[in-house]
This record gives C-alpha cells, structure tokens and sequence, in this order.
C-alpha cells in the first residue's frame, strides 16, 4: 500500500511541476530563447570593476560589474551583476566571457530586449566552433 501511495504522490508531483519547469525554456538549443535578443561577435573589451560603481548616464545607467562589448555592435555595452544577491550562474557567465575574451573566440550573447538602450543586461552566453 506504501508503494503505490508513492507512486501515486510521485506522478501528482511530476504531473504539476514539469509544465512548470519548461514554462519558460525554448524547445531545443537551436531555438532561441523568447525573453532575449541576440548578438554575435568576438569581445574587444573585458572590464570588471567594483561593486557599487554605476556605469552609463540618464536611462542608461547601470548597476553592474562586468561590461562587455562585441565587434559586431560598436556602442552597446553588455552587463552582469556579481551582486550579492545575483545568481550564482552570473560567476560563471562573468568567467566564461573572461575566457572568451583571452582566447578571441566569438560569442552569443543573449540579452535583454531594449531596443532603445545601448547598456543591456545579459541573460545568457553561449560559445560555438
């Protein structure tokens, strides 16, 4: 009786939280992401500077720690915060950038729509051969 209880309990639990877990998720790697925009390019600056300094003037200031531009988009700076209360992911995005900048290998950087902005936030990196 215990076992088909947990079976039981075991489906409920798959049943209410799979749609939730893939609410937000694009349906394959190959698709992008609906929530973001993406640039290519190879990274010609790298800066990381101190928590608390803002970065940009008027609507486009930022509060961030990493900044980013690509060849490709001369004048957009791409952001990450290495807040304190930022998810752990943005350490290894922040390094993953750093290594791609050393080694000149071309980026995806998956940002924030802001058409009207030239600093962003990003939200995701992904490196290709």
């Amino acid at each position: 009786m215990k076992s088909i209880l947990r079976k039981l309990m075991m489906v409920l639990t798959l049943t209410t939280l799979a749609p939730l877990a893939l609410a937000d998720t694009p349906p394959s790697l190959q698709v992008p992401d609906t929530h973001s925009i993406q640039s290519k390019g190879v990274i010609n600056l790298y800066r990381v500077q101190i928590q608390g300094l803002e970065f940009g003037r008027d609507k486009e200031m930022i509060d961030a720690e990493v900044f980013v531009t690509l060849d490709s988009k001369p004048g957009m700076v791409f952001t990450l915060r290495l807040h304190d209360d930022s998810p752990p992911v943005n350490t290894v995005i922040a390094e993953t950038l750093r290594e791609a900048y050393l080694s000149k290998s071309p980026v995806t950087i998956y940002h924030q729509i802001a058409p009207e902005r030239k600093n962003v936030k990003i939200h995701m990196v992904q490196l290709e051969r």
